[in-house]
């Protein structure tokens, strides 16, 4: 990517995370132009965010592939691995090569399914208030450079002053709902992807990163794009091929 064209980028991706404070601000919609931007400017494989609860449990909010939501739900069930201890040491984690000794050791039950892939975390804080972890997924331990994961954390702290922003703006009943609507509209986006996999024979990833690029391309929300699917009132065959890119606002 040529420097003025990441630089562009760079500025689109602050100033949209910033945009907290807009009427139908949705959590997850939010996430997902998160994860987009991570994956674009620190050129990892995949990026998700796992968010602590009013329980202070984890949740798994939102992955860029369906590959790493897997990895995400694996730290859940197993209460082992990265994100886990990012959220709960309050500090970045990795990067960490899940193919040695020490992730074995460490997170042995996480670090046997996720073989395959490397990993990093940084924590969704704002000064000692941490509310969740940006996981970083990449095929290779030496991928993140010191510089990509300073720009990760930048990112992560962007979107968390935008989430406490809109958060301030709610009363408390409709802060601890905000997270549960977000594991809804989570439902919606897998069966949504279960319609395109079994409709139009793409692999789970594929069915994703459609819905993720269709929604983008023409600017609607993720979470009512995959309602529309689910419910049955989306052209199905749009989703046949991929869209053509966004252009830039």
């Amino acid at each position: 990517m040529a420097q003025p064209e990441r630089d562009e980028r760079l500025a689109r991706a602050f100033l949209e995370l910033a945009d907290s404070l807009v009427e139908g601000f949705h959590l997850v919609d939010f996430l997902h132009v998160l994860t987009g931007h991570v994956v674009e400017l620190l050129d990892v494989a995949a990026a998700g965010v796992v968010m602590v609860d009013a329980q202070g449990r984890l949740v798994d909010v939102t992955a860029s592939t369906h590959t790493a939501h897997q990895l995400e739900e694996a730290q859940l069930e197993f209460d082992e691995g990265p994100c886990r201890d990012c959220c709960f040491r309050h500090e970045r984690i990795g990067p960490v090569d899940l193919t040695g000794p020490e992730a074995a050791d460490q997170w042995p039950r996480f670090t046997d399914a996720a073989r395959a892939a490397g990993f990093a975390a940084v924590p969704l804080r704002l000064r000692e208030e941490v509310i969740g972890a940006l996981n970083l997924f990449h095929t290779s331990p030496d991928a993140l450079t010191p510089a990509a994961l300073r720009l990760g954390q930048a990112l992560a702290d962007a979107a968390t002053i935008g989430i406490l922003h809109q958060r301030l703006a709610h009363d408390q009943a409709e802060r601890v709902g905000q997270l549960q609507t977000a594991l809804n509209s989570r439902i919606v986006i897998e069966q949504a992807k279960g319609v395109l996999v079994a409709r139009l024979n793409l692999p789970p990833d594929t069915a994703f990163e459609r819905l993720r690029t269709h929604a983008r391309a023409n600017r609607h929300s993720l979470t009512r794009l995959c309602t529309q699917v689910v419910e049955g009132t989306a052209n199905i065959e749009l989703f046949a091929t991929p869209p053509e890119a966004p252009q830039p606002p």
